[in-house]
């Protein structure tokens, strides 16, 4: 799969992005959106090169932090980190996919169930994953370790989050917020988003 470099876009530095793009060519994906087999393969694979995102992450006690690793026009891996109490709140991915594998420490995840009330929640520890489809709709959070990292992937890339509150009548929308606007709500400066050459 070949895409001109302008629309390759990452937050890592110049040297670690090439490397991550390199190791995402070499999965041979097919054009546009990604399937739940290839997020996994795609989530699966950066989370096993420790090497290539273990020194950028920012163990943040205050805030949930995340990095843009790799972005083109089909899809996009984020780094998160999760420290005690801290959770995603119960969300959409506005349409997009996604899947995330955990490479350290454990997250607890709780989905809204296919009756659209009830809730199903699961454990995730190192080299353990999940995948989703775009009407998917849950809450992560902490459970252990210093902090929690995952890699997560969405396809489309991500254009914003809508926010959902849990009532006894199932889940009601209350909030989307676009992703340039979420970008600005976390401590990594989104100012040096750069093209991969």
């Amino acid at each position: 799969m070949t895409y001109d470099t302008v629309q390759l876009e990452s937050e890592a530095p110049s040297e670690r992005a090439e490397a991550i793009h390199r190791v995402l060519e070499d999965l041979d994906l097919p054009d546009g959106r990604l399937s739940r087999y290839d997020l996994e393969r795609v989530s699966l694979a950066v989370a096993a090169r420790r090497d290539l995102f273990e020194d950028l992450i920012v163990d943040d006690r205050e805030s949930r932090w995340w990095l843009l690793l790799f972005r083109n026009p089909a899809y996009e891996v984020k780094l998160l980190t999760w420290e005690d109490d801290q959770s995603s709140d119960w969300h959409d991915h506005g349409g997009s996919s996604g899947a995330f594998a955990v490479t350290n420490g454990v997250l607890l995840e709780r989905h809204r169930s296919e009756d659209h009330v009830s809730v199903v929640s699961g454990h995730f520890g190192v080299g353990q994953f999940g995948t989703f489809g775009p009407d998917y709709v849950h809450d992560i959070m902490h459970e252990a370790g210093k902090p929690a990292v995952s890699i997560h992937v969405y396809s489309p890339p991500l254009s914003g989050l809508t926010f959902y509150d849990r009532t006894g009548f199932g889940f009601v929308a209350k909030e989307f917020i676009p992703e340039e606007t979420r970008g600005t709500q976390r401590t990594t400066p989104t100012d040096h988003v750069h093209s991969i050459a």
